[in-house]
């Protein structure tokens, strides 16, 4: 199941860190909008402030995520990269 989450976020790779916003977000994978491209199999990661209320939870939660970047689509002078998620922690608050 896909969640339709606006969440800004910033995507970490080996060439840099970059400004996101998702689109969706699911327990495997997420679509980000940016404005820079990140080539497909680059290793990304990132952390989410996931809302309490998606995760049926009191309060928000952040997960530190890593994954691989699988389509990078020019849409609209946006980048719309989706990427896997491989592993994830949830992190203390």
């Amino acid at each position: 199941m896909r969640f339709p989450l606006a969440l800004a976020v910033v995507v970490s790779t080996d060439e840099g860190d970059f400004i996101a916003n998702t689109q969706n977000v699911s327990a495997s994978g997420v679509l980000f909008e940016m404005e820079h491209l990140i080539q497909t199999g680059t290793h990304v990661r990132f952390s989410l402030r996931m809302p309490g209320s998606v995760l049926g939870m009191s309060h928000d939660v952040l997960v530190q995520c890593n994954g691989r970047v699988v389509r990078c689509t020019l849409i609209q002078k946006k980048f719309h990269t989706a990427a896997t998620i491989d592993d994830y922690q949830f992190v203390e608050q």
